[in-house]
């Protein structure tokens, strides 16, 4: 495999890896769960002669028929590309350089991201949250006709999520009823999977790893949800009034009463479907929502 790297590299990418770089050294890491399963990716980082620092990332699959693991990876990596083109947000990802695929190998290369991961603390937080959120405005600025009020953006979740008809039902009266929010907003694509192992820091600021999830959900705040409850659920109600309103500010969102428990229900059940690709049966109405009551009981929201 190490030979075809090379070979492709030589062809294709000479404009990054020259002559005088090789012979390329490589380290190879693999995921947590690497071998539990089909979609496993390895990963290697691939080394200029003499150097201490990676210069390109290779992902693959210990079995061509998970392809589509890469394929998503790149596809969507490929789209933040597009989109942070020409501007000063497009630091925040790696740059995705070749896709190689023969019917029997399959592996892209990308840039690297360098940094470390960021432990979070209230002030670390608080510098990813605006610097994020400047991005998020960025591409709401590009797109500026594609307001959508808490309805449609719960009628599209359900849609997405795969729900049937009832369910689907079921939730559009639940939230209507039951978690009344006014608030319309953009439609932004986002990351997916906006947690502190994703974030990397260096000199030159935040940059953001792992693509497999970007785009499953345009709904603004959705990755800022995230990362906020992962670093302190009990305290989310705080974080969530300290962040939100100035966040909806500078995407151009209008709320009206401040109760953001139906978009955040939204949130629920993107990452709960997200969290159980293979279980589907597990996906209704009645346990998303009886999960969702669990998690974040209106008190939380006091």
């Amino acid at each position: 495999m190490i030979k075809l790297f090379e070979k492709v590299i030589k062809e294709h990418l000479a404009e990054h890896i020259s002559e005088k770089d090789f012979p390329l050294s490589y380290l190879k890491f693999s995921t947590v769960t690497s071998g539990s399963g089909l979609n496993d990716k390895v990963i290697f980082m691939v080394f200029r002669n003499g150097t201490s620092s990676p210069s390109l990332c290779l992902k693959t699959v210990r079995n061509y028929g998970a392809r589509e693991a890469i394929l998503r990876n790149f596809n969507n990596l490929k789209t933040l590309n597009t989109l942070t083109l020409g501007s000063h947000y497009v630091r925040l990802f790696a740059q995705a350089l070749y896709l190689y695929d023969d019917g029997e190998n399959i592996f892209s290369v990308e840039t690297v991201c360098l940094g470390k991961r960021i432990r979070l603390n209230k002030e670390r937080l608080k510098i990813v949250v605006t610097d994020y959120s400047d991005f998020q405005k960025y591409l709401a600025q590009q797109d500026k006709n594609s307001m959508r009020d808490i309805k449609q953006l719960a009628e599209e979740t359900a849609i997405k999520s795969g729900l049937n008809e009832s369910d689907r039902h079921q939730l559009l009266k639940y939230i209507v009823r039951k978690l009344p929010t006014s608030i319309t907003l953009p439609r932004i694509i986002q990351h997916g999977d906006c947690t502190s192992d994703n974030l990397l820091w260096s000199k030159n600021g935040l940059c953001i790893v792992d693509y497999d999830y970007v785009g499953n959900s345009d709904i603004p705040g959705f990755d800022l949800f995230g990362l906020l409850h992962r670093f302190d659920r009990v305290g989310l109600s705080s974080l969530c009034k300290e962040y939100f309103p100035a966040y909806f500010k500078k995407i151009g969102g209008k709320s009206l009463d401040g109760n953001y428990r139906g978009l955040f229900l939204l949130y629920h059940i993107t990452e709960y479907v997200q969290s159980k690709p293979h279980n589907s049966k597990d996906i209704s109405f009645t346990q998303i929502v009886s999960d969702f009551e669990h998690l974040y009981p209106a008190t939380l929201f006091l």
